[in-house]
Order: C-alpha cells, then sequence, then structure tokens
C-alpha cells in the first residue's frame, strides 16, 4: 500500500507556527531572566501601585496595630503617613537596593524572606512627619512570591526545541513544493507579522496601554518594557519578511512571464495560396 507524502504546504504552515511560538518562547524567558535589565526597573517598580499599596499597609499596621483596634482617627492618621513615606525618594532607594533579593525569589527560587532597609526605611518615615518606628521591619515572606525558576526553564528549553523543529519543517516543505516562490512569500508574510506582533508586544503595548493603567497591569507593563531590546531585532525581521515578499513576487512574476512566452499566439492552418494554371 502506498503512502501517502505529507502536504508542503500544511509542513511549511505547521513550522511557521512552532517558529512564531519558539519566538514567543525566546522572548518572554530571556526577558525576564534579563537581570540587569530588570534591575534597572527596580526604581519605576518602586513607584507602581501594588508595591506601595503593599509596603503602605505594612507601615500603617505598625504605626497603628490593628490588632489594638486603634481609633479612626489613629488609623487615618497612621494611613496618611504611610501613604506619603511609599511615596518618598528613601523608600524607593530602599525597595530598589532589597530588589535583586525579590527577583531571586523570583526566578533563582532563592530562600528567604527579603527586609528592606530599616534605617532608610526610617528616614521616608520621617520625611513623611512621623518619628521613627522602633524594630519596624517591611518584609517581602518568601511564600508570597510566585515562584518562575521552572516555568522559565520549560520556556527556554521549549524555544530551542520547537526552533529546531521549525526549521526542519520549513525547510521541507519549501523542498517539496512546486511553486516555491509562493512557499518564500508565505514565509515573507509569517516574518512580517511575527515582527510587527513582537514590537507592538515589547514596546508600543507596555508604553502605550499597559503603564497609563496603574495596577499589578502596570507592573506587568513595567517588566514587559525590559524587553525592548526587541524591538531593533524584531524590525530587522519585518524589513527581511517584506524584502522576501518582494524579491518572491518579482521571481513568481518573472515564471508567469516566460510560461506565457512559449505558449503560441494562435494555433491555425497554413493558408493555400490558389493554384494559376
Amino acid at each position: 500500500m502506498a503512502t501517502r507524502r505529507p502536504s508542503p504546504t500544511a509542513l511549511l504552515v505547521l513550522g511557521l507556527i512552532c517558529a512564531v511560538a519558539a519566538t514567543a518562547c525566546y522572548a518572554v524567558s530571556a526577558t525576564l531572566t534579563d537581570e540587569t535589565r530588570v534591575d534597572a526597573e527596580s526604581y519605576e517598580l518602586a513607584k507602581s501601585e501594588p508595591i506601595r499599596t503593599e509596603f503602605a499597609y505594612q507601615i500603617s499596621d505598625a504605626i497603628a496595630p490593628r490588632t489594638g483596634a486603634p481609633s479612626p482617627i489613629d488609623l487615618n492618621r497612621a494611613n496618611e503617613i504611610a501613604d506619603k513615606a511609599v511615596n518618598t525618594p528613601a523608600f524607593q532607594q530602599a525597595f530598589a537596593q532589597a530588589w535583586p533579593q525579590i527577583y531571586g525569589q523570583l526566578v533563582r527560587s532563592d530562600a528567604g524572606d527579603v527586609i528592606l532597609d530599616p534605617g532608610l526605611v526610617n528616614q521616608a518615615l520621617v520625611t513623611a512627619g512621623s518619628p521613627p518606628v522602633p524594630d519596624l521591619q517591611l518584609r517581602v515572606d518568601r511564600p508570597d512570591v510566585p515562584d518562575l525558576r521552572k516555568p522559565l526553564e520549560v520556556m527556554s528549553r521549549l524555544a530551542g526545541a520547537l526552533g529546531a523543529i521549525a526549521v526542519l519543517l520549513i525547510g521541507f516543505g519549501i523542498a517539496m513544493t512546486e511553486h516555491r516562490s509562493r512557499a518564500l512569500m508565505r514565509v515573507g508574510r509569517w516574518m512580517t507579522t511575527t515582527g510587527i506582533v513582537t514590537i507592538i508586544v515589547f514596546w508600543a503595548l507596555p508604553t502605550l496601554a499597559l503603564l497609563p493603567l496603574g495596577g499589578w497591569v502596570g507592573v506587568g507593563g513595567i517588566v514587559l518594557a525590559t524587553g525592548d531590546w526587541l524591538v531593533v531585532p524584531a524590525a530587522v525581521v519585518t524589513a527581511l519578511g517584506i524584502t522576501l515578499i518582494v524579491m518572491a513576487r518579482a521571481t513568481e512574476t518573472e515564471v508567469r512571464r516566460r510560461d506565457l512566452s512559449v505558449i503560441p499566439q494562435s494555433i491555425g492552418r497554413t493558408p493555400k495560396h490558389p493554384t494559376i494554371t
């Protein structure tokens, strides 16, 4: 029984899907594991609403512990001081200094809680109009921090595996097809789309949409914005895709012109000349 050959178009499309998935896995894992770039955003993270809210609650509870049933006046005063304290440069510096340890908890599964510098925290309180609070510790408890190490490792391995599969499938798809120019045009279109989507996700989306929203959405925008280094490679991929489309289309047009040139313009009987007798 004869085996059926796989469709070149199906191989090509499947390979392109694998290529896009590999690119996405690589982009996310490479962005989140680039510690230098992520650390550079520590002050922006300190200014984000979720971070300020979390530590403001800790400061307020230290000034007027809720377990002691504080009066509404004391509680309001504590909340006011806490809100001012987390907006001071001293608090932002304390968080920025502690961020590498927090980052280690996120992507390396580092053990132990993280405590912000008490001296800088009390400096923030004084700036906010409150005397220092003895034994105040602003902390990030290890159980409260998500562990991204294994998901990032899986994504990194997937990027390599899917990339290798994509190269094989795309190569076979192009080699087996009878319409190579059309196959190259399809590859070019996918390259162009992938490049544009990458620019949108790692530059336009966080800059124009996520950051202005604030909250945890804004935090996500800050982290995504660290992937702005992908914009230049994505722009190159987009340009290469457009070039490939143009060249493949020109080749397709030339092949079609040559095919048409060998077709007789008219077919008919050879006319007979009258015989003179």
